[in-house]
């Protein structure tokens, strides 16, 4: 039997106080959790979490599932286990105890903390990890799928994850793309997950002038 529960952590002060939100099996086994934390900033595009007492949370420090990271372990070993955590926190991944202060909640109730964390993390900023915001990567363009001009490029970062460019990064004028096997220097703008595969979000650090050639392509 799933049970669901919340546990809120008083710190010292206000902004040191945390809610845990807890999905769990019958032996404790922990499926889903969520946290939110005072002290973090709630996304500008977000509305916080409202609690039973009328006050709001924080921002999401978590919302990790353990289903979801068992698939990312298998297919991305441990970058992607990396990458997961960077985006939605070091999942609790083993049984948990669940302590005599907890309160249980309903599954609307858990639905809709969990939904609230998932969209805080999705436009949180990700500073850390091993391709943090704003780190600079060298990598070919391997791939317009959808021709130039039209939603954006893959990179080959020489990782085993996907790495995008979005149109909105890319000259205006489809004929001044990078063709593929252009090398580039790209810097990293945020991290995506789409169906447990992660994807980095890139964009080139300069383009050359309209009409002007990117750089020669790339011997491999």
């Amino acid at each position: 039997m799933t049970r669901r529960f919340r546990i809120q952590s008083p710190g010292e002060d206000a902004d040191d106080t945390a809610w845990y939100w807890f999905e769990v099996e019958e032996d404790g086994w922990v499926l889903r959790q969520a946290v939110f934390e005072a002290a973090l900033e709630v996304p500008r595009t977000c509305e916080p979490l409202q609690n039973a007492d009328g006050t709001t949370s924080g921002g999401a420090s978590m919302a990790a599932a353990q289903a979801q990271l068992a698939l990312v372990r298998e297919r991305f070993g441990r970058l992607g286990v990396q990458l997961y955590q960077t985006v939605y926190g070091a999942f609790t991944e083993g049984a948990v105890e669940v302590p005599p202060e907890a309160v249980d909640v309903t599954e609307p109730e858990f639905e809709r903390a969990w939904s609230t964390a998932l969209r805080h993390r999705h436009l949180s900023h990700y500073v850390t990890g091993p391709l943090p915001e704003g780190s600079l990567l060298t990598g070919m363009v391997c791939a317009l799928p959808w021709g130039a001009g039209r939603t954006g490029l893959f990179v080959d970062i020489n990782l085993p994850v996907d790495a995008f460019v979005d149109i909105a990064w890319l000259p205006f004028d489809p004929a001044d793309w990078p063709t593929v096997g252009t090398m580039a220097e790209f810097e990293v703008v945020t991290l995506r997950f789409s169906s447990a595969r992660p994807q980095i979000r890139l964009r080139p650090t300069a383009a050359p002038p309209p009409g002007e050639p990117w750089p020669r392509r790339a011997q491999r």
